[in-house]
């Protein structure tokens, strides 16, 4: 072995012993999403305003504290004026702005509407807040959206445009755990 060769491993050894060990745990959040959509805007009889209400789970991956990338699947559920079931899924990509962070994310989804079933892809920038929480895997969010859904076959060909607000479902259940607290005391 060289000289050089052996300074490097001497050298990589000791950076071993001292540096410190990534945790990149995952980082789950669930929140319900409501807003106003413009629907049917392929279709012959559209735009129409509509009301649009869902749910959001997701998983970020490659974090290991605030003010860092993260990526990671989502599944959400949704519907617009309660006349379409959409479910789906896909990737997002958290990048940190400061305080706050936008979520990019891509995906497919499926809708029932009067139209029959429908694939689709949908586009989503979330902007808000994204805690990173040290001490579960629990974090919350809270922000607004821009979402598009683009039906891909199907008669009707539907694509929609949403703007909404993300509300994680923590916040949701507070007042319930308040009240269970003060009646349990």
């Amino acid at each position: 072995m060289s000289r050089g060769t052996r300074i490097a491993v001497v050298v990589a050894g000791l950076l071993s012993l001292v540096a410190a060990r990534a945790e990149a745990a995952p980082q789950v959040s669930a929140g319900l999403t409501t807003g106003a959509g413009l629907t049917d805007l392929r279709a012959s009889n559209g735009p129409r305003l509509a009301y649009h209400l869902g749910g959001r789970l997701d998983v970020l991956l490659l974090r290991d504290r605030a003010g860092t990338m993260a990526l990671g699947p989502y599944v959400d559920v949704a519907t617009a004026a309660f006349d379409t079931f959409e479910s789906g899924g896909g990737i997002e990509w958290l990048v940190p702005a400061g305080d706050t962070a936008f979520i990019f994310s891509a995906g497919a989804f499926a809708r029932s509407s009067r139209f029959g079933w429908e694939p689709g892809a949908a586009g989503t920038i979330f902007w808000g807040s994204r805690s990173f929480n040290y001490h579960s895997t629990y974090s919350l969010g809270l922000g607004l959206f821009l979402q598009g859904r683009y039906g891909l076959a199907g008669e009707g060909r539907q694509s929609d445009a949403i703007l909404g607000v993300q509300i994680d479902l923590q916040y949701l259940a507070l007042p319930f755990l308040f009240a269970y607290e003060a009646i349990t005391r």
